[in-house]
């Protein structure tokens, strides 16, 4: 979900909600405020009616004195209910209809709460309808000293409840759609206003940075005229693109002064190296048998001769590097041309260089780099091997590759490395070739492990 939907859908949910709960206490507030005012309003109207004529007659009630008192309450209207309670609170006699009256007995603990003068509203039972309170007025009926009853008037009638529920929730349907339209409204004028200041302008100056990628990075000097949220970034952006115009005049001029340097070497070398060519094939020729270490020279020899000849047309086409050639290769014929590169510094050492391998394999990769990244690994397993010690080169199939160690004992007086360039190259290699180089080292022993693709990856 982006931004924009997310604001909009906090701001409408936020605000929804927000009604609701106002709502809800503005209602609960409301109804509170009323119950207080009736039931403070109509706070003596039972001690009146008690008053107005006497309802017992010895230790029953009298019925003629009740009899005025429904006659009051019909004067009153249907906004009141009486009821004659006795001192447990069971209803005795009453106003309304016999299949009305539900409940038979009222607590009584309310009616000790209006008594004691707590403070209002103060919510006692519904005999109509014993799932709701209601605020009441009450007045205690004494004879000879000792409480009999109590004259119990509900305040709010059960046709009341009804034109309540009726008419309550038209205004509160009103209010509600008001709300929506008002929230709804909020929330496109907040969203407008967040994409004309904001989300406007930032793709705005994306758009420009995918434009002046293409053009090296080189962006114009009213780049930095944005709005004032994004003036400070586009500020930064405009000093990083000076940064990257600068270093790519350095990298031009780096690579104009190494490619004239890598032509003049390289007519350097040319000539020595054709001289050379040129004895050992002579060399080959007058002898009726073949020397294994002249045709090891002379393969190193034509090797060189090919890269120099890369290197020359390289700088010629002013290319930044050469693509790899990736084809499908026999593992043991690289690994075992790339030990008999080393077997002249292997033979000074007196080091002996173990292939293991459990059968033939073929893998997708550069030969040349191949040859290179194996030429470095054991360039430097034999600069760090004890003299009269073992190099070992296993390579075994795996499912996502062929898994290649080499293995080799640490002589501690071995001299130090070249600054960390082979790693580096072999590392570069390897990512070619999607893999990485991972090195495991103890006190006496060193093992390099990498894979390498048996499949063509695309590149």
């Amino acid at each position: 979900m982006n931004f924009k939907l997310r604001l909009l859908l906090l701001a409408s949910v936020w605000f929804t909600l927000s009604a609701l709960f106002i709502g809800s206490f503005i209602s609960l507030q409301q109804t509170h405020t009323e119950q207080r005012t009736q039931q403070m309003l109509h706070r003596d109207l039972a001690a009146h009616m008690r008053d107005d004529s006497p309802l017992m007659e010895g230790t029953n009630y009298n019925p003629k004195a009740l009899k005025s008192i429904f006659h009051t309450l019909m004067l009153l209207g249907p906004d009141f209910e009486i009821y004659f309670l006795d001192r447990q609170g069971k209803i005795r006699s009453h106003a309304a209809p016999e299949d009305k009256v539900i409940q038979t007995q009222v607590s009584l603990a309310p009616i000790e709460q209006f008594i004691d003068q707590q403070t209002f509203p103060i919510l006692g039972d519904d005999p109509r309808n014993p799932a709701q309170k209601k605020v009441f007025s009450v007045a205690s009926i004494t004879e000879f000293g000792s409480v009999v009853g109590y004259l119990y008037v509900v305040i709010g009638s059960e046709q009341r409840s009804l034109l309540d529920a009726e008419f309550s929730m038209l205004p509160i349907a009103h209010i509600l759609s008001l709300a929506m339209v008002l929230i709804f409204t909020f929330s496109m004028l907040t969203y407008w206003l967040v994409k004309r200041t904001l989300l406007n302008p930032i793709a705005t100056m994306s758009q420009g940075l995918q434009t002046q990628a293409t053009n090296n990075f080189c962006l114009q000097a009213n780049f930095t005229d944005q709005v004032p949220e994004l003036r400070t970034i586009g500020r930064h952006f405009y000093q990083m693109s000076q940064r990257i115009q600068g270093q790519f005049l350095q990298l031009q001029q780096h690579e104009k002064n190494r490619r004239e340097l890598l032509m003049q070497l390289s007519h350097d070398l040319k000539t020595p190296l054709s001289s050379v060519l040129g004895y050992l094939e002579t060399w080959q020729l007058q002898q009726a048998s073949p020397d294994p270490l002249i045709t090891t020279a002379h393969r190193n020899a034509q090797k060189l001769a090919t890269q120099l000849e890369q290197q020359l047309k390289l700088a010629r086409s002013q290319k930044p590097q050469p693509e790899p050639k990736f084809e499908t290769i026999a593992l043991d014929q690289v690994i075992q041309e790339s030990i008999e590169s080393v077997t002249i510094n292997a033979n000074r050492k007196e080091v002996v260089i173990q292939l293991v391998m459990q059968e033939e394999t073929h893998i997708q990769g550069d030969k040349q780099l191949l040859q290179r990244l194996f030429a470095n690994l054991l360039e430097n397993a034999i600069r760090h091997a004890p003299p009269k010690s073992h190099i070992t080169i296993m390579a075994a199939n795996e499912k996502t590759g062929v898994h290649v160690s080499v293995q080799n004992h640490i002589d501690p007086h071995a001299p130090a490395g070249d600054l960390g360039v082979g790693t580096k190259i072999i590392q570069s290699i390897l990512a070619l070739h999607h893999s990485k180089l991972l090195t495991q080292q103890s006190s006496d022993h060193y093992s390099q492990n990498f894979q390498l693709p048996i499949k063509h990856h695309a590149h």
